[in-house]
């Protein structure tokens, strides 16, 4: 591809839904074959939980951060160059924001219903999913009664949702919000350092290190009096460290705008590749401290700023080989395996938990056999239940994305 063909097609930059693409896929199948028995460590999450390191599986969650913060200045961007009004901008963000919380909180609920509730677990869940389906589908745009029945589903879902608890009209519950609520968070600290710095680089990479200043102050007990007003988000990781990862992607994402210096595709590769050195020198210096307190650990439940700080700069390099190969290079066609899920990607997530509560339904009629979860008993036979459901999941996101099936907040 010409640098002519890149600078012209600058507001859609191929490697950035290639890389969400990936991600996704890798996400499914983490997710699914950690079920699988006998499934090797270094494919599952860091084992303790609290232990400094991290696999690769604990790249996937900031990994969707920094892909969330590359977008930001390309869709506020857009928003401007329409000549929208700050109120207008703004409603955007912040409905978008809430709808990812309202999303998250349903699902986090999910993993915890009372197989003696109203519903059966499974049913819970598809009524659940249907609603979110109903309201947040880019079609219902022209429809305001699907939006409207979904909505009454998502009311029913919460009336009907019954946990592990004491009972309660009401027993939803934010928990830790869930990925989706994390997203939405630090999606919202990363709108708003860009609406306020844009569009100079400085400015940003001065407020990431602050926003790891703000994770280690609360780690301090500094942001203690804090959670008497909002005890319901954990601000030094939720919109410290969190929205670090947001806005590295953020920068990364700055470089490809109009106008910025790096115009050609040498620079930008060299440019991002010392940028990802840079964080990952930030992250040996910080490891340092390791022994003299957890916040310096590598470590993704923490979410300690090494973690994060090692997590962009991989998803730095990452992007830069696939923006060489794609976008530079014009070597698309391996990307026809993970291009369904980054054009439909929220979808594409929530396929997943929706075909294993089929998946359970459907056992029913085999008298409780389930033999999705039966593929699982052996590693031999699981790993590859785990890749062909990923990949069948995205390519299926893709497919019904043709028929109108898009999920937009």
């Amino acid at each position: 591809m010409s640098d002519d063909r890149i600078i012209s097609n600058i507001n859609r930059i191929e490697s950035i839904d290639i890389l969400r693409g990936i991600t996704i896929l890798v996400m499914i199948f983490v997710n699914d074959v950690a079920g699988v028995r006998g499934t090797p460590f270094w494919m599952k999450h860091i084992s303790p939980p609290l232990a400094d390191g991290m696999t690769f599986v604990d790249i996937v969650f900031p990994a969707f951060l920094f892909i969330v913060g590359m977008s930001i200045p390309f869709a506020l961007n857009r928003r401007f160059d329409q000549g929208q009004s700050t109120f207008e901008i703004w409603k955007h963000i912040l409905i978008r924001t809430l709808s990812l919380l309202i999303i998250g909180v349903f699902m986090v609920n999910s993993d915890s219903l009372s197989a003696a509730g109203y519903l059966s677990p499974s049913l819970w869940i598809l009524l659940m999913y249907t609603g979110v389906i109903m309201v947040w589908n880019k079609s219902a745009d022209k429809g305001m009664i699907i939006k409207a029945i979904g909505g009454g589903l998502l009311i029913l879902a919460a009336i009907l949702y019954r946990g592990e608890g004491p009972e309660q009209l009401i027993e939803l519950r934010p928990q830790w919000w869930g990925i989706l609520g994390l997203i939405g968070w630090s999606y919202l600290v990363g709108c708003t350092v860009y609406y306020i710095f844009r569009p100079k680089l400085h400015p940003m990479v001065g407020m990431m290190a602050i926003l790891y200043c703000v994770y280690m102050a609360d780690e301090t007990g500094f942001f203690t009096h804090f959670y008497d007003i909002i005890p319901w988000v954990k601000i030094g990781s939720a919109l410290g460290s969190h929205g670090a990862v947001v806005v590295s992607g953020v920068i990364l994402g700055m470089i490809l705008l109009p106008g910025t210096p790096a115009q050609s595709p040498a620079w930008r590769m060299r440019w991002a590749t010392f940028y990802g050195i840079g964080m990952a020198a930030a992250a040996i210096l910080m490891h340092s401290g390791n022994e003299l307190h957890q916040m310096f650990i590598i470590n993704k439940i923490l979410a300690t700023p090494p973690w994060c700080l090692w997590s962009a700069a991989i998803m730095t390099w990452l992007w830069v080989i696939i923006y060489w190969l794609v976008d530079v290079k014009g070597w698309e066609a391996w990307a026809i395996t993970v291009r369904p899920a980054g054009a439909n990607a929220l979808f594409a997530y929530i396929l997943a938990p929706v075909l294993y509560a089929l998946f359970d339904l459907s056992s029913l009629l085999f008298s409780g056999f389930n033999f999705y979860h039966w593929l699982g008993q052996d590693f031999a036979i699981g790993f590859w239940r785990s890749l062909f459901f990923a990949f069948g999941v995205t390519w299926l996101a893709g497919g019904l994305r043709r028929f109108g099936i898009v999920l937009k907040l």
